[in-house]
């Protein structure tokens, strides 16, 4: 019942995440019959607006590891053909996970999660596929260090064009209890029960008017491969 709760309140509260996934994706420019993998889809949000852009003869698959956000997803788009949703990750697999299928890979707001001895069976998972030659790969926005992804692009050694930014994005909330509850939905943990002294210090402003401005600190990146 926790899980099933987080999974509707995170749905509730994820617009942050939602306005700050639509700008990326919109930067990517893609095109009408596109196949796209949406790693780390949480309550489907993005991969419906992936699906919208593709048309009817492109695709859109979202899978995330959390079946309770998938099975909010799934009934939200029952309706929606090109769009499919599945419990799933690089680890345990994902819809033809094996062969060069999708023509573009979009993770938002979910790398910082995969645990870090996960983090190159992911990329090999997604990039490494043998015989997809010149297929381009968008991976999405991070909370973890530039230069720490910069490396790991390095080893893998697959890629050309490769940008990495820092881009801030300020996420608004009506108020402090607002921000409680997303941060909570978020990342499973109270932000009073955390150490989240120096991140509130940093990171979180309160208006005059009461509102609270989280500016939160993300890497970007965008790579094609060889």
């Amino acid at each position: 019942m926790e899980a099933d709760a987080n999974a509707k309140s995170y749905d509730e509260v994820s617009g942050p995440q939602i306005e700050a996934g639509s700008q990326f994706i919109r930067e990517l420019n893609l095109s009408l019959g596109d196949k796209v993998l949406d790693m780390g889809c949480g309550t489907g949000h993005l991969t419906k607006y992936i699906a919208d852009i593709v048309g009817p003869d492109g695709q859109a698959v979202g899978i995330d590891p959390d079946a309770e956000r998938i099975k909010i997803a799934e009934e939200k788009s029952k309706e929606v053909g090109n769009l499919q949703f599945c419990v799933g990750s690089s680890v345990i697999g994902f819809p033809h996970d094996t062969e060069p299928y999708y023509d573009v890979h979009i993770s938002t707001n979910a790398y910082h999660w995969v645990p870090d001895d996960e983090k190159r069976i992911t990329y090999r998972k997604h990039i490494d596929i043998p015989g997809d030659n010149g297929n381009v790969e968008k991976i999405g926005i991070y909370t973890l260090t530039q230069e720490g992804y910069r490396d790991m692009f390095q080893e893998v050694g697959l890629f050309n064009n490769v940008v990495v930014d820092a881009p801030i994005y300020p996420y608004r909330y009506e108020s402090f209890e607002e921000f409680k509850r997303w941060f909570k939905a978020t990342t499973r943990q109270d932000v009073e029960t955390t150490k989240s002294e120096d991140l509130l210090k940093k990171f979180v402003t309160t208006e005059d008017d009461g509102q609270v401005t989280f500016k939160v600190p993300c890497i970007r990146i965008s790579a094609c491969k060889n």
